[in-house]
């Protein structure tokens, strides 16, 4: 069912109404919140233009059991946790092979809150050099959402996130068999994250955060898929600056780690017109792809096939 944005502006308030709490106390703690409310004000100048379930959270793995312990405190419980052995399990496999926990959840006067604890801007299959966190977030900025003072990304470290999240989001198997992971709406926050923030966000700067970083064909990957939709010049300027053969070569693969990468059987346009991306990827998978969706759906949705 789709949402209004007046509808949207209406939950958005009420979730940060009703979080305010928790989530002043994780930022008080390391904590920034990122997507969301905090990425619309930064790309739309709005908090309610960006259409969201839940709110995410970016904190050090250090800071984990902090951030559970604040949540908990305000109500909050993790979802499908039954208190035994597989629960163990189950965030055993999240700090060691993802970049987030189960979501924390409570319900008031019917509306949902849902949070998400991310603890890396990489996914778990990732092999190179991992970014910490505490530095990454150290130049956060305070914004006020509806009357709740948090931390959020700086616009260019916002752009990163954004990049390497919506990179994740395309190729992860697990994403592709469960929702529709690749959609216009990403490229849009990027277009418009970029353009309304374009001096912080220059070409210059943001190429010697990628190379610091060590992302540089991820940054193209995605790039060059924005301006493939908005034939923007701008945006055409970016994506060749950061054109790499490296990065050449993802265009049209996906999966998130050399052993699970595989080639697309369609081209850019049917992926992101279709409804059932599972459809394009099924006869292609490995029973050792088919088993991690399959972990991958009990752990973040409670789901036992």
């Amino acid at each position: 069912m789709s949402i209004s944005f007046d509808e949207n502006s209406v939950l958005v308030m009420a979730r940060y109404l009703l979080s305010g709490k928790a989530l002043q106390e994780i930022c008080a703690h390391g904590g920034v919140v990122i997507k969301g409310a905090p990425l619309s004000v930064l790309a739309y100048g709005t908090p309610y233009k960006r259409i969201s379930a839940d709110i995410d959270i970016l904190v050090s793995r250090q800071n984990i059991s902090v951030v559970d312990d604040i949540l908990k405190k305000n109500g909050y419980e993790v979802v499908n946790v039954k208190g035994n052995s597989e629960d163990r399990f189950n965030r055993i496999l999240c700090l060691s092979q993802s970049h987030q926990m189960p979501p924390y959840y409570k319900c008031i006067d019917g509306i949902d809150l849902f949070i998400d604890i991310n603890f890396d801007v990489f996914w778990g299959e990732y092999a190179g050099r991992r970014i910490d966190i505490d530095a990454f977030t150290s130049d956060s900025i305070e914004m006020d959402i509806y009357r709740t003072k948090i931390k959020t990304l700086s616009p260019l470290k916002a752009m990163i996130q954004l990049i390497l999240h919506h990179y994740k989001d395309m190729n992860s198997i697990f994403l592709l068999a469960t929702r529709k992971s690749i959609n216009r709406d990403m490229f849009k926050d990027i277009f418009y994250l970029l353009k309304n923030n374009i001096e912080v966000i220059s070409v210059d700067k943001l190429y010697d955060m990628s190379e610091k970083y060590d992302i540089l064909p991820y940054v193209f990957y995605i790039l060059y898929y924005t301006h493939l939709l908005f034939n923007d010049p701008v945006l055409e300027r970016y994506s060749e600056a950061f054109r790499t053969t490296s990065g050449e070569a993802l265009l049209n693969c996906y999966g998130l780690c050399d052993k699970e990468r595989k080639e697309w059987n369609c081209n850019f346009k049917t992926r992101i017109d279709s409804d059932n991306l599972f459809d394009l990827i099924k006869s292609d998978l490995t029973e050792k792809d088919k088993e991690k969706i399959a972990i991958n759906k009990r752990v973040f949705l409670g789901i036992n096939e």
